[in-house]
Parts: structure tokens; C-alpha cells; sequence
């Protein structure tokens, strides 16, 4: 996969988000093999586990004033995608934060993610 079909993809992944269709991403964009690790530094094993790991966190949230992509950046299969967060969490209360999702690109897919902010 080329930066430009990767700049494609990102693009139709923040599309879909801002839609209110993040779920929708796992299927169009996560590898099956995926590892992802949230701002918590666990890291997660398979699409499946981190699709329900997604949906619990969705099912937390409320009055989301901000969630918007800032932008990224593409060196060779890893992308660099800022994302500006501000929402209400039924466990961690409200949540203010600008974050960096780091992902490697397999197969056309996002194969690894880690987030920092």
C-alpha cells in the first residue's frame, strides 16, 4: 500500500467518523490481526476484541462536544492521525484530549494502533 491509497483510506475513515459511524471503521480499515493499544498502554489482541472493547467505550459516552481529525501525517506504512476529543465518559467523567493515533498498515489495513496524547 502506497502513502496516497493510505491518505485515501484515512480520509474515508475521519468521513465515516464524522458521520457518527466510528464502528463502521473496523470493517473497512482494522486488519483481522490488528493489536491496538488505547491511552490506558494495554495493549489488545484481534479486531473482534477490540471491536467489543469499542462498543463498551461508545456505550459510556455522552455529550460529545468535539471529535474532530486535526489532520496527519504518512511515512511509508505508518500514519500519524491527530484527533481532537471532548466528550462526557459514565466512568471517567468529562474527557478533554488531543490525541495521536500511531498505526502501521498491513494488507491494505491498520495492523497495529497506539494511541498517545
Amino acid at each position: 500500500m502506497n502513502e496516497q491509497q493510505i491518505s485515501d483510506s484515512l480520509k474515508a475513515l475521519i468521513a465515516l467518523v464524522a458521520e457518527g459511524k466510528p464502528m463502521e471503521t473496523f470493517e473497512a480499515f482494522y486488519h483481522d490481526d490488528l493489536e491496538k493499544t488505547d491511552l490506558d498502554g494495554i495493549p489488545h489482541k484481534g479486531k473482534a476484541v477490540n471491536y467489543q472493547i469499542g462498543l463498551e467505550l461508545l456505550s459510556k459516552v455522552s455529550n460529545i462536544r468535539d471529535f474532530t481529525a486535526l489532520g496527519y501525517v504518512i511515512k511509508g506504512d505508518r500514519s500519524f492521525l491527530m484527533w481532537s476529543l471532548d466528550f462526557d465518559h459514565a466512568d471517567n467523567g468529562p474527557v478533554k484530549v488531543t490525541q495521536v493515533a500511531i498505526q502501521d498498515w498491513q494488507d491494505g489495513k491498520i495492523v497495529r494502533e497506539r494511541f498517545v496524547a
